[in-house]
């Protein structure tokens, strides 16, 4: 199989490409620099360095390999929390998938496979409630669910299957952003003091191996235009994690469940149909405790935290 990866320089479409090119798939990676491509993978991918805004301005002449078979669209411009209430910059985020759908054309991909989120479901609960009172990082939710809605549109206009995977709450070995397990994680290893939520609301960690192996799965063998939700078929309240991840560590950190108000909405996880991925055969192969002790070594290994 011959794949195109946007966003493969980021966490998440790290692991993609390993496990793409462990797989003797061949890829080609769309990157805004060349200078963050790891050297490892030198001579062994495509790359096109071309910025998300410069996706419209490429053709099927810009790549040695004049077509592919899936288009893995990853790249999103503003995670971080600040950014996630950006209009302009979630716009064109919109704006960019659609250019992404039109250049996989250019390609012949029979295939596009969109980096859903679990905060699209967020934003249709909270977002379309009569007493949501949404802040200004729903933004970002709204955007996603809008490239969502936008790209398959597009992508059954011209006659490709479309995938969306939605992806809940992956962690692992190389994240590096200010998302809450991360985040958290830290702070045990630095035994701080931790201000949180009650904790009750249900959440799903998966580790980003076993993430991307869902990924590619359904990418190949899944139902065309659907969604599969990238997760684990039962969740746990939030507390549980916390106090597992505490144990795991031996951490000494003081946990302050309450100490901030949750404002968010409790998701049920009814929306996920996990069953469609067990079905396909699929079974997250690292617990939780490996997971934690995978991604504490990383961290120690490369001196961060």
């Amino acid at each position: 199989m011959r794949a195109v990866v946007t966003g493969a320089t980021g966490f998440v479409g790290t692991w993609l490409v390993k496990e793409l090119l462990k797989q003797n798939d061949e890829v080609t990676i769309i990157v805004r620099d060349k200078k963050k491509v790891q050297t490892e993978w030198l001579g062994k991918v495509e790359v096109v360095e071309a910025s998300l805004e410069q996706l419209q301005n490429l053709t099927s002449c810009d790549f040695a390999q004049k077509t592919a078979d899936i288009f893995f669209h990853l790249a999103w411009a503003g995670m971080s929390r600040e950014k996630r209430a950006n209009i302009d910059l979630q716009l064109g985020n919109i704006r960019t998938t659609a250019e992404a759908v039109k250049l996989a054309k250019k390609l012949c991909c029979k295939r596009f496979v969109y980096a859903g989120s679990i905060m699209e479901y967020e934003a249709i609960q909270y977002v379309t409630s009569d007493d949501g009172m949404a802040g200004m990082g729903s933004i970002y939710s709204v955007a996603k669910v809008t490239g969502d809605y936008i790209a398959k549109t597009l992508a059954v206009q011209e006659c490709m299957e479309y995938i969306n995977v939605i992806i809940s709450n992956i962690y692992g070995a190389g994240e590096k952003s200010e998302r809450f397990l991360n985040t958290t994680l830290r702070k045990m290893l630095r035994n701080e003091e931790i201000a949180m939520t009650h904790g009750t609301q249900l959440y799903d960690f998966i580790y980003v191996a076993d993430a991307v192996k869902a990924i590619l799965l359904v990418a190949k063998e899944g139902r065309a235009n659907a969604s599969y939700y990238i997760g684990n078929a039962e969740q746990r309240m939030l507390r549980d994690y916390v106090l597992e991840m505490k144990s795991v560590l031996h951490s000494n950190s003081e946990l302050l469940f309450g100490a901030i108000p949750f404002a968010g909405t409790m998701l049920t996880y009814k929306e996920f149909d996990t069953k469609k991925l067990q079905e396909m055969g699929f079974q997250p192969e690292v617990s939780f405790e490996e997971g934690i002790i995978r991604t504490r070594d990383w961290i120690l290994s490369n001196l961060e935290g």
